[in-house]
């Protein structure tokens, strides 16, 4: 009955409401909460199954139940989930063995394999650049420090990055008047590059001509490549200064279960180091200088300690281990820990777009292969 659907979709958008509002306030998910929203899909479903007299409701709501805790502790265990994350998994799996899709047609409508816990994993890191971008701009606005810092590394970048889309509009307009395949606006581009102090005459060119040719294209085209060139890049160094603007220094012995360190603690023969994540700007210098060794141990698993990149966050053991190693003197007294961005309001606009987009994004996957 459609009356048993739809109170599974109010039951999990209100546990996720919710359980948005605990992580934000306290980065917690009560597990009253968690196994509350569990119970609920078995009552909801059992009554189905009663009423209707078939196993198929409840056995789908256990199975959901299931598959929601084995998939969310896969992710645990890659470190993508901290525990309660797990939980809720469980939970939304028990009202939602399938996708609850309300357009019941087409692409959008929920296909017949019950794999909802994925389909809201994938709709919910969609979610996450929006939400991401919005708690880091957050951060760095009231942190006016490292605005001036962060301002003062974009300037140049940004400013290359207009000049480089002023010459390419030009020339765009220029290679479109005469017909010539667009493709050798990269080459032009890639020249320009190289021009040094040409640059600025090789541009004033490019744009009085253009302008001669075709003012309102020249137009269009600069709007484009300015959001291209200047808005992308804005936006993927907001995402990197994370690191910087939600990380603080505290002391080892103030370290409490669950806190995640900013970079790991790796062996290197017997000496115990830091190490961040891949750094692009070394990434790119090794491949510039064509140090294939020096690439392949930037990607050499370590033998690591504690991993920066785990969501869960120090375990009590770990936790034990690197207050012991600061206590002999092996590694600083203080450690940068990072403040991850609560996870369970993406949840909530994954599951927002899985009522929205049913299944598209699974239909698409399997589709493709």
């Amino acid at each position: 009955m459609i009356t048993f659907f739809y109170a599974a979709i109010i039951v999990s958008i209100a546990g996720l409401l919710g359980a948005t509002y605990t992580d934000l306030k306290s980065r917690i998910v009560p597990n009253k909460l968690n196994y509350g929203l569990a119970l609920a899909g078995l009552l909801i479903f059992g009554a189905q199954s009663i009423i209707e007299a078939t196993y198929l409701p409840i056995t789908y709501s256990i199975l959901g139940l299931c598959f929601g805790f084995f998939f969310g502790w896969i992710l645990w265990k890659l470190g993508v989930f901290a525990g309660g994350d797990v939980k809720l998994f469980m939970g939304l799996g028990a009202l939602n063995a399938f996708t609850p899709a309300l357009i019941s047609n087409g692409a959008l409508g929920a296909a017949n394999y019950p794999l909802f816990p994925i389909t809201l994993f994938i709709y919910s890191l969609i979610a996450f650049l929006p939400y991401g971008l919005f708690v880091v701009a957050y951060k760095v606005a009231k942190n006016k420090k490292f605005q001036k810092e962060l301002f003062a590394e974009m300037k140049p970048k940004v400013i290359l990055a207009v000049n480089g889309a002023v010459f390419a509009s030009g020339a765009f307009v220029i290679l479109a008047q005469y017909n010539v395949n667009t493709l050798v606006l990269v080459l032009a581009v890639i020249i320009w590059g190289f021009l040094g102090k040409y640059k600025t005459i090789a541009t004033i060119l490019a744009v009085i001509i253009a302008l001669l040719f075709n003012y309102t294209l020249f137009t269009q085209a600069l709007a484009a490549a300015l959001l291209i060139s200047v808005g992308l890049y804005s936006i993927i160094k907001l995402l990197f200064s994370s690191r910087k603007v939600l990380a603080t220094e505290i002391l080892v012995k103030e370290l409490e279960e669950g806190m995640i360190p900013s970079k790991s603690l790796i062996k290197k023969g017997t000496k115990i180091i830091e190490a961040g994540g891949i750094n692009s700007a070394k990434l790119f210098e090794l491949i510039k200088k064509g140090n294939i060794n020096g690439i392949k141990e930037l990607f050499t698993p370590k033998k690591e300690i504690i991993s920066a990149n785990k969501a869960r966050g120090l375990t009590d053991d770990e936790l034990k281990l690197v207050k012991k190693l600061a206590a002999q003197g092996r590694i600083p007294k203080k450690i940068w820990v990072k403040e991850s961005m609560p996870f369970v309001p993406t949840m909530l606009l994954g599951y927002l777009l899985c009522i929205i987009l049913g299944d598209l994004v699974i239909t698409f996957m399997l589709g493709a292969l």
